[in-house]
């Protein structure tokens, strides 16, 4: 026991000694979740207003990427208030904003490239 515990020591003081490392960086260890709801919502906005316009094209695309994307906010603000373990909580926020800009971008590239044809 003593020898796995050591090496457990080991390998969490390995990654606590560099702070450069992603796992390490405050909006994923320390924060409480408000700035990932702050910048979510002002990405959501930016994505939805992005999108709106592109609807009456016809390609089904943009509606169904602002739709996705507003969803993933409101799970943004589910999470940020159910999840208690605090590193569990930051990080499902933070897939949740990756998800967010990936369907954002998806949805206009889709849009684009059905318009061009």
């Amino acid at each position: 026991m003593g020898a796995a515990q050591n090496a457990e020591d080991r390998r969490r003081d390995n990654v606590d000694d560099d702070p450069t490392k992603m796992v390490n960086q405050p909006a994923l260890r320390t924060s409480s979740g408000a700035i990932w709801l702050i910048v979510g919502a002002l990405f959501t906005v930016i994505c939805v207003a992005v999108l709106i316009p592109l609807i009456p094209i016809g390609n089904p695309a943009p509606l169904v990427g602002a739709v996705l994307i507003v969803l993933l906010y409101l799970a943004m603000i589910v999470v940020r208030f159910a999840v208690g373990h605090r590193v569990a909580r930051l990080r499902t926020m933070a897939a949740l904003f990756g998800l967010i800009a990936l369907i954002g971008l998806l949805a206009v590239l889709i849009s684009a490239f059905a318009s061009r044809s």
